[in-house]
């Protein structure tokens, strides 16, 4: 880059901050982030009403952030202004927030938001799944993590079985800074097993089936999810609505699924780690040179490989 392109970035870092009311963040060596009123740079720009800043606050003995809430109660804006904020006290930028102490941080993973990839055959639990699966090989204790509805594509039991097993990787064999937001209220458990694991929330109110949505993070669980009352606001039919109450009240009678598991050991990855991490096939593919197999020695070796499966 040459100094005119670095003066022209400089420069429009220096306006930005002046006109947007930026502070000068607090780069430490000391691993964690913590921001007082931190804002989105893009939302708080968007929307009429005033936005309402929050803190966020990670540390070496308070690694993850399990955030239940409402849908449009600002989970993922909350996780995307804490990753932005990062990113930009990086680049040398002044960032959105009232104050900010941010340690370094090697990279930033996310797995937010629903996509496909119907071209090459992916539906939108299979990108998700690979997002996920490479946040979990890549990932290191100085990483931070943003991870939105992991497992929603699929059903119930599997969800939240898929759900539980990757925070526990993350909490205790990466122990990346994770913010990770769900609408499984089982994982809001993990933090009476694991000590650097801790609950929060976005809070809403609800009056005459109304809900007001109050985009502020507290601390402790989310008592609900407004998931009727949001279906109610996007105009779904009041006959709809009427039967998911009754069916709603129906199942909370019921025994809801959950894991409970007996205990959690810190080191119960290592131990898993004993066993062969790829599949044989995936290690006869590996230690095999395609170039050098002639058509009737690559016909074999599928057969071969066939049979493993």
């Amino acid at each position: 880059m040459c100094i005119r392109d670095r003066l022209d970035v400089l420069t429009t870092f220096a306006e930005r901050a002046l006109a947007l009311n930026y502070v000068k963040p607090n780069l430490v060596e000391e691993p964690g982030i913590s921001i007082d009123a931190g804002r989105h740079v893009v939302v708080e720009q968007m929307t009429n009403n005033a936005f309402i800043a929050n803190p966020v606050l990670l540390t070496e003995q308070r690694k993850m952030l399990i955030i239940t809430g409402p849908n449009m109660g600002g989970k993922s804006t909350y996780m995307r202004q804490t990753a932005l904020i990062v990113l930009l006290a990086h680049i040398g930028c002044y960032v959105p927030a009232d104050n900010a102490t941010i340690g370094l941080v090697d990279r930033i993973f996310t797995r937010i938001g629903a996509s496909d990839d119907l071209a090459s055959g992916r539906s939108t639990f299979m990108v998700e799944m690979t997002e996920t699966a490479n946040i979990l090989h890549n990932a290191t204790d100085k990483s931070l993590v943003l991870l939105d509805e992991i497992g929603r594509g699929t059903s119930t039991y599997d969800g939240l079985s898929l759900a539980w097993a990757c925070a526990e990787m993350l909490a205790l064999k990466t122990k990346a800074f994770t913010l990770f937001a769900t609408h499984y209220f089982e994982l809001t458990m993990l933090a009476e097993q694991i000590s650097t694991l801790a609950n929060v929330h976005l809070d809403a109110m609800e009056h005459d089936d109304n809900i007001v949505f109050m985009h502020a993070v507290q601390e402790g669980a989310a008592s609900k999810s407004f998931g009727l009352q949001v279906a109610q606001l996007a105009g779904v039919p009041k006959t709809v609505i009427k039967r998911a109450k009754q069916r709603l009240s129906e199942l909370e009678q019921q025994q809801s699924p959950s894991i409970q598991p007996a205990s959690i050991q810190s080191d119960a990855f290592e131990q898993l780690s004993l066993a062969p991490d790829e599949h044989s096939v995936l290690t006869t593919l590996h230690d095999t040179d395609i170039n050098e197999l002639s058509p009737r020695q690559a016909l074999d070796l599928l057969f071969s490989l066939k049979e493993q499966l």
